[in-house]
């Protein structure tokens, strides 16, 4: 699991990512003490996380709280899913884009993400979003 700078970077900014999250055992996450923790206990599974927020109330007072999700290898797998194609045609995709030079300099993914999940969560935001890593936030993919 890539606990990375770079990688919770990436997942903060892809908002359209953040906003699916439905919080459950297993997921990581960076909390709001900038820790990164795994959701296991039912303390986290009794709080409501939506949008990025973990939402409690302490002695009749509402306490919003920012959380990071940071989708596992198979959850952006399963973010890549089309309909009607299987999971192998899914990764068979994946594959051929790892040799399409990713940026302006030509270089390809496997030269810009340093893990695999860095390299899917690019993977999910452009072909489901048409969004582009910049090295510093997601960007539109503009069709001439």
């Amino acid at each position: 699991m890539d606990k990375s700078q770079k990688y919770i970077e990436m997942c903060e900014k892809a908002r359209e990512i953040q906003t699916q999250w439905v919080q459950g055992k297993g997921d990581w996450f960076v909390s709001e003490d900038d820790s990164v923790r795994c959701c296991v206990s039912a303390s986290y599974e009794s709080a409501i996380i939506r949008k990025g927020f973990r939402i409690t109330e302490n002695e009749g007072v509402i306490c919003l709280s920012k959380y990071i999700w940071l989708p596992r290898l198979e959850q952006l797998m399963d973010m890549a899913q089309k309909k009607n194609i299987s999971h192998g045609n899914s990764v068979h995709v994946f594959y051929h884009w790892t040799k399409i030079p990713y940026d302006a300099s030509d270089r390809f993914p496997g030269k810009i993400f340093t893990s695999v999940e860095q390299s899917w969560l690019a993977f999910v935001m452009q072909i489901k979003y048409f969004k582009k890593w910049n090295g510093k936030d997601w960007t539109t993919i503009f069709f001439t």
